[in-house]
């Protein structure tokens, strides 16, 4: 059997090595958690200069009103209705169909003969 300040020595040693790890991780971890934030200060300065040029304004087109809407659609007469839905889906389509003809255009590729309505 081994003495009582044996087993004293052992644990107190194994206790600061265990410590020691600890210590010697966290500091690791903090270096590495102090460069991330070193890069993401520089990434967001870079971000903050990009934004900060003075861009092209974009002009937006009005978006179509969709038919029918809201009350009047659940309370309104079914015929009437339908009509304005196909209306309304009439027009997205056709607003569809211009935009593709002008980007098509704006590109230089070949359009499509349908959108053109040549046949």
């Amino acid at each position: 059997m081994l003495p009582w300040w044996f087993w004293t020595l052992l644990w107190t040693v194994l206790v600061l090595a265990t410590l020691l790890c600890a210590v010697l991780a966290g500091i690791r971890l903090f270096r590495q958690g102090m460069k991330v934030l070193d890069s993401l200060s520089q990434a967001s300065a870079q971000l903050g200069e990009e934004f900060a040029k003075p861009g092209t304004v974009v002009e937006y087109t009005a978006v179509p009103r969709r038919y029918p809407h809201g009350t009047a659609a659940t309370h309104g007469d079914p015929h009437k209705i339908r009509k304005l839905l196909r209306k309304g889906k009439n027009e997205r389509i056709e607003a569809r169909r211009v935009r593709r003809v002008a980007r098509r255009t704006e590109h230089g590729r070949a359009q499509n003969m349908r959108d053109l309505g040549l046949f």
